[in-house]
């Protein structure tokens, strides 16, 4: 007789402990509900932008969020000869014409193999733009950042630019 019972409550047991362990919880009204599975991610106040030229000539970054940012007055050389080489990033890049941009910034080798430092920032139209450093500069969210090479062929070359970031909205 107990044999029997077992075999009958066993099945219906095992069911009903794997419904309510499976992060379910029951209703008062007899239902189950789920609850959302929500993490708030925080974006890093330092965004790191890279280009490796063994891979590729130029590198789109989509802005994961609206920020205010400030530029870069140096990039890093990771690897690499940067001398006669030229980096340029180009912000708010048409997603149609990477030749379509706000403003691009301009950075060269002073003779250091570590770092290329800003020579200056232009306009679409080509004029001058005075960079203050201590003012910050405003994209959107999916705006896009992009960094390339220009000039001589940098097929060795891997460089990183640092932004310190201001996103003022937190990703869910």
């Amino acid at each position: 007789m107990l044999t029997i019972l077992t075999r009958k409550l066993c099945p219906l047991m095992t069911l009903a402990i794997a419904t309510i362990g499976c992060g379910k919880k029951i209703s008062e009204e007899g239902g189950s509900v789920t609850k959302p599975n929500r993490q708030n991610v925080q974006l890093p106040s330092t965004y790191v932008i890279q280009l490796d030229g063994t891979k590729f000539s130029r590198q789109n970054y989509t802005l994961p969020a609206s920020t205010t940012f400030e530029l870069p007055d140096r990039i890093q050389v990771k690897r690499g000869n940067p001398i006669g080489k030229t980096v340029e990033i180009a912000h708010n890049v048409s997603p149609y014409d990477s030749d379509d941009y706000d403003f691009m910034c301009t950075y060269k080798s002073t003779g250091s193999m570590s770092e290329m430092l800003l020579q200056k920032c232009v306009t679409f139209n080509g004029e001058y733009r005075d960079v203050d450093y201590g003012s910050p500069h405003l994209l959107d969210e999916n705006e896009v950042i992009q960094i390339r090479f220009t000039g001589a062929a940098a097929p060795d070359l891997v460089v990183e630019a640092f932004y310190s970031m201001d996103w003022g909205i937190e990703q869910e």
